[in-house]
């Protein structure tokens, strides 16, 4: 809010309007008891699925920006104003996505954060697309959102391209000779094969590549392929559970060298599969609280909040929701228009993972991949350090 600066040396009847507003204010503040009135609430919406299989990400997700306003809140908010959070159920489809978002806009809120599906996370961002509601997308991959081209949306989690980079940059500390590309003919394991074929053999690198049926994967093809072109490096782009049976068929077949699994199979379900055999493999996946140092003291004040340890979902939300306080800081006020400007300025704004910034068409300028190791059975933080 401005203040009106008194004007001295006026008139005296500009003077007595003066003196009479200022007793008409002491009055009105006796009425109250002599306290200040509070400005108003900054509200920012959160959508995230309450319901169904991926309930429990979907709290955590809620979790991770009750903590961020409460510790902002007690920092004394933004702008003088405390903020608050309205929640709704975004669900995992197209329909729920967009009636979560629509319910957030009716209720007014200066921006929204959260999305986890990407079929909800896409129709959400076109819902709110209307009247220009900045959407922080902490959870949902970001390639498709991007293609929509809404310009007050930006996703936090890194383009399957930017993890091709970061799965070939990986494989530059393993000095590999010839890598065998692998996927399950999904759209998103075919377009990740693609980009890290392409890339290996720009690097004037040998690669392999085959595609096995997504239904029932031949392991024991796949591992024939790769004893037979004698690769080095088997990079995996499909989904978890085949994996895990690929990089054990692979072992029994006699394979030694490096074993590497794209952020699709970043579940339980390839540790399980892989049992023993998995141990040693690399992961590239969206950086997670439980693997990072810098998340270290965050992490023991969510478990002490929440009693219990804090997902992926709930730093990217953490970071989120502090990512729109600053942005409303900077733009000095709440419109719409002027928060999603600053958005892709932020000043001096870091994450657990380092800066954030957004590149011209919305993407992360600094992706979030990072490289996992599995060690004793149980992902850790890879060391560039060979060990070999």
């Amino acid at each position: 809010m401005r203040r009106r600066d008194a004007v001295r040396g006026v008139a005296l009847g500009a003077t007595a309007l003066l003196v009479s507003g200022l007793l008409a204010a002491c009055s009105a503040s006796d009425e109250d008891g002599g306290a200040p009135r509070p400005p108003g609430e900054i509200t920012f919406g959160v959508l995230a699925p309450l319901s169904g299989d991926l309930a429990e990400r979907g709290q955590d997700l809620v979790d991770g920006a009750q903590l961020a306003a409460a510790e902002i809140n007690g920092q004394g908010g933004v702008l003088g104003r405390q903020l608050k959070l309205t929640v709704e159920d975004g669900g995992c489809t197209a329909a729920t996505g967009e009636q979560g978002a629509t319910g957030l806009a009716a209720k007014s809120v200066v921006a929204v954060l959260g999305g986890l599906c990407e079929d909800a996370a896409v129709a959400a961002a076109n819902a709110v697309a209307s009247d220009g509601t900045p959407f922080l997308v902490s959870s949902a991959r970001a390639d498709r959102l991007i293609e929509a081209g809404v310009p007050s949306v930006f996703p936090m989690e890194g383009t399957v391209y930017q993890e091709a980079l970061a799965a070939v940059h990986w494989m530059g500390y393993r000095s590999p000779q010839h890598v065998a590309v692998l996927g399950d003919g999904s759209p998103t394991s075919q377009r990740l094969s693609g980009l890290v074929t392409d890339r290996v053999e720009a690097d004037g690198l040998k690669v392999s590549t085959r595609t096995a049926d997504a239904n029932s994967p031949d392991l024991a093809k796949l591992a024939g392929t790769v004893t037979a072109a004698k690769a080095d490096f088997v990079y995996w782009t499909g989904a978890a559970e085949p994996g895990g049976r690929l990089v054990s068929a692979l072992r029994q077949a006699g394979y030694d060298g490096h074993f590497m699994a794209s952020s699709e199979a970043d579940s339980p379900e390839f540790l399980q599969a892989a049992g023993g055999a998995a141990e040693d493999a690399f992961l590239t996946m969206a950086a997670d609280p439980q693997l990072l140092p810098a998340a270290a003291d965050w992490a023991a004040r969510f478990k002490d909040r929440y009693r219990r340890d804090p997902g992926r979902d709930a730093m990217q939300a953490y970071d989120a929701l502090r990512a729109l306080a600053q942005a409303v800081r900077q733009a000095g006020e709440t419109a719409p228009s002027k928060v999603v400007d600053n958005l892709p300025r932020l000043e001096n704004f870091t994450t657990f993972t380092g800066t954030l910034r957004f590149a011209a068409d919305h993407s992360l300028t600094y992706d979030n991949y990072i490289i996992a190791q599995v060690r004793g059975g149980k992902l850790i933080l890879a060391s560039k350090l060979r060990t070999d």
